[in-house]
């Protein structure tokens, strides 16, 4: 729309200068179809300036062979370019390619100075109206174009950077994938390893179960026949405690065998509480012996695990000090409060020298089995030296299955 209201009024003017200047009709008819051609330069450039050159041309040869017929004989200034080849320059300057622009604008400039009769004021005025438009028209279509590339350059690497930003996000989508897919892979490999656990726990419990088993029940066999053969009444009395010990350990046995099996305590129902009460409470008077055993408190209802490890820790006590410190005496003191069990196992100094083949016996890591043991159940377990002798301490959740009591306290030392 700018370009067309541009050549109306260049039009307009142009043939406002002929109405003006123009004499001659055949010269005012040429320049008004130049003028009415600028209507559709811009879409026929060539075909406007090559219109307009033939005009220009025809006026050069009518001043040289018949002067008077196309212009006045005497005209005040020579003119003989169209007053409308500014416009036209300009839209072929713009439009065409850059050599035929170029041989465009120096076809006019030479018509426009009239070279065949060289004077001053014809080629300034020539030069001012063929060379100097088409100049600044080559500027401003340089400028413009400058422009434009550096605008396309502009959008380019703005796209490229779009594409950098979407190619950085799929990357990260990628690496986000590789993640998640490597840590299917670590869950897949835990869980193929915690498969190989339960087989190899599995495998291990029938064999304590076939081994263990088998000698144990030789054990409470021979004792069983040995109470019954003999008349002696304390050989009598030790085959007994000697098979009830075979019988517990065979019971305890099955039931760490399920626990390797499973994986899971089978034994906490809250209904064998009661009856763990009354158990845990014979058992360890039986397993104290001749020690000093003391109770304070009503014994309260407790997890089977529970009772489980107040005994495993009497027993443990009893052995590490019938090993280390033989002869020494025992005291064993059991206190039930409102939901807890303290159980408590000193011994004193050695009376006679330990047996070295008897005390070498053994793993090392009782102590550190019942901490783990007392521990899981949310209990506390110390252990360490006393005086001249040697105390184990624990407290124990009871009355509320598998309730915590708290943290474990530090331990004081083992041995």
């Amino acid at each position: 729309m700018t370009r067309f209201v541009l050549v109306v009024v260049a039009a307009a003017f142009a043939t406002l200068h002929i109405l003006l200047y123009a004499d001659a009709p055949v010269e005012l008819a040429a320049n008004l179809v130049v003028d009415a051609a600028l209507i559709v330069v811009y879409r026929f450039p060539l075909a406007v300036s090559s219109l307009a050159l033939a005009v220009a041309v025809l006026r050069a040869v009518a001043d040289q062979v018949a002067p008077g017929v196309l212009t006045v004989a005497d005209p005040p200034m020579l003119a003989t370019v169209p007053a409308s080849t500014p416009v036209i320059l300009w839209f072929a300057v713009h439009t065409l390619p850059r050599a035929t622009a170029l041989v465009i604008t120096a076809a006019f400039t030479v018509m426009a100075t009239r070279l065949w009769e060289p004077s001053w004021p014809v080629i300034s005025s020539g030069l001012s109206t063929g060379l100097v438009p088409a100049l600044v028209a080559l500027y401003l279509k340089a400028r413009q174009d400058l422009l434009a590339s550096l605008r396309e350059r502009a959008e380019s690497a703005e796209r490229e950077q779009l594409l950098l930003t979407e190619r950085a996000r799929s990357a990260e989508r990628e690496q986000e994938l590789l993640t998640e897919r490597a840590r299917s892979a670590e869950r897949e490999q835990e869980l193929l390893a915690e498969r190989a656990t339960a087989a190899e726990r599995q495998r291990l419990a029938s064999e304590m179960h076939d081994l263990v088993t088998h000698h144990v029940t030789e054990i409470v066999l021979r004792a069983g026949a040995l109470k019954v053969s003999s008349a002696d009444d304390t050989i009598r009395d030790a085959s007994e405690r000697i098979r009830e010990a075979g019988a517990r350990t065979l019971a305890e046995l099955r039931e760490l065998i399920g626990v390797l099996r499973s994986g899971q305590d089978t034994f906490t129902d809250h209904r064998a509480a009661a009856v763990a009460k009354v158990a845990v409470d014979d058992d360890l008077r039986t397993l104290a012996g001749d020690a000093d055993l003391e109770t304070t408190g009503e014994p309260l209802p407790m997890p089977p695990a529970v009772a489980r490890a107040a005994y495993r820790l009497v027993q443990e006590a009893l052995t590490n000090a019938r090993k280390h410190a033989p002869g020494a005496p025992v005291r064993i003191a059991v206190g039930y409060g409102h939901d807890t069990m303290t159980i408590e196992v000193e011994n004193g100094p050695a009376t006679r020298p330990a047996d070295p083949s008897l005390s070498a016996t053994g793993s090392g890591t009782g102590l550190d089995g019942l901490r783990r043991r007392v521990t899981m159940l949310g209990g506390a377990f110390e252990a360490g030296p006393s005086g001249d002798g040697f105390r184990v301490r624990a407290g124990l959740p009871v009355g509320e299955p598998d309730r915590p009591v708290g943290e474990p306290d530090r331990p004081v030392g083992e041995r």
